[in-house]
């Protein structure tokens, strides 16, 4: 029988499996963390549940089965590991793109039958951008790892499996200077509604990703010390907003605000209270800093809509609502802003990411650098 010992948060499990030529216990051990959240008692169930499936994988009694479909595979995934690991929109997500992309084309097939080769041609198969590909990728390793780490098959054939490159596009990539100028110019001049223009506005000014945006209460605004603090983010979840926590740890921040920004917000504020007042009872959200005409929370594909009617037929018409976010970034460090300070205001988990997505811009920076050196000597 396995030995279970409480370690904290952790049980350490330990499974006795003979003797070596020199009379030598045999012991496997490992850890098993509970979910967050569970009682005490349901956590030492769970760990004895672990404790038992573990003892019959290490004396030969695994789960071991390779003939079983992926789908069953995903399945099990989806159900037990999923919800655990994951955000509620992540999993939301992931299941929409298994059951649109993966499932077709790998549901049916045994595990044992599934190898690198085979991964590698059907993700180069798929005709969708290659950073999409990337993220069905990662569903399929996600799977397979945890069914490798269960004893349902033997090990994960993610290894070596090669991705469609990626195509280097400007698409969705900051405006030039001159451009993003003009742009300032129509969004000020065109009649339209002016909520609308705040929430392009903040979203320029900040460079908050669009759901972080919509996901402001007016509890993270502090107008007394010009701070912005950002704690959750709007998300839909099969039609139904909620509010969650931030993509990642880092994305948890907060940052300054400018007289500029702090006139947008005041604005936004006096509106809101007009609404309050027009509504009543039926504004179901005040707390919120954007909301829609009845009050609701304020849905990124309305605004996203009306982004793409605002600038229809204009030089600005491919613009997305995550473009603003570039060009808040290209901006901070075409001024000469350290990288490292960027990184931290746009929320990216690790320094080596903003250098990644803005390594065109820094290459400009330090020749335009190089070249200041030389004007000073010259």
């Amino acid at each position: 029988m396995a030995n279970i010992t409480k370690r904290g948060n952790t049980f350490r499990i330990r499974v006795f499996v003979g003797y070596d030529m020199n009379g030598k216990q045999l012991v496997k051990s490992t850890t098993f963390t509970p979910p967050v959240g569970v009682t005490e008692k349901k956590a030492e169930k769970l760990a004895q549940e672990y404790a038992f499936e573990f003892e019959r994988h290490c004396k030969g009694y695994s789960l071991l089965n390779e003939n079983m479909r992926f789908s069953e595979l995903a399945d099990w995934y989806f159900t037990n590991y999923a919800p655990q690991e994951l955000k509620e929109s992540t999993v939301y997500t992931y299941w929409g793109q298994y059951k649109n992309h993966i499932e077709p084309v790998l549901g049916n097939v045994k595990v044992k039958d599934i190898n690198a080769p085979r991964l590698t041609q059907i993700m180069q198969s798929y005709d969708l951008n290659p950073a999409t590909v990337k993220k069905l990728y990662v569903i399929v390793q996600s799977i397979f790892r945890r069914g490798a780490e269960q004893g349902f098959i033997r090990d994960t054939p993610c290894r070596n499996v090669v991705l469609p490159k990626r195509k280097k596009s400007r698409k969705n990539k900051a405006l030039e200077e001159d451009k993003l100028k003009r742009f300032m110019s129509y969004l000020e001049s065109k009649p339209w509604d002016e909520d609308f223009k705040r929430i392009i506005k903040v979203l320029l000014y900040t460079g908050m990703r669009s759901g972080e945006c919509l996901g402001l209460a007016w509890e993270d605004i502090d107008f007394e010390h010009n701070t912005i603090s950002i704690n959750h983010t709007l998300t839909d979840i099969g039609g139904k907003h909620e509010l969650t926590d931030p993509k990642t740890e880092s994305s948890i921040r907060i940052i300054g605000m400018g007289q500029e920004l702090k006139k947008v917000l005041l604005a936004q504020r006096d509106y809101i209270e007009k609404l309050k007042l027009a509504l009543g009872d039926d504004f179901a959200h005040p707390e919120m800093v954007f909301v829609s005409a009845r009050g609701n929370y304020r849905d990124r594909n309305s605004v996203y809509q009306s982004l793409k009617r605002f600038t229809k037929g204009t030089e600005f018409e491919d613009m997305t609502l995550h473009q603003l976010r570039h060009c808040n970034a290209t901006m901070l460090l075409n001024s000469g802003i350290d990288l490292k300070v960027v990184s931290e205001h746009l929320g990216h988990c690790d320094v080596n990411v903003t250098a990644d997505i803005y390594a065109d811009v820094l290459r400009k920076t330090k020749a335009r650098t190089a070249e200041q050196i030389e004007l000073c000597l010259v």
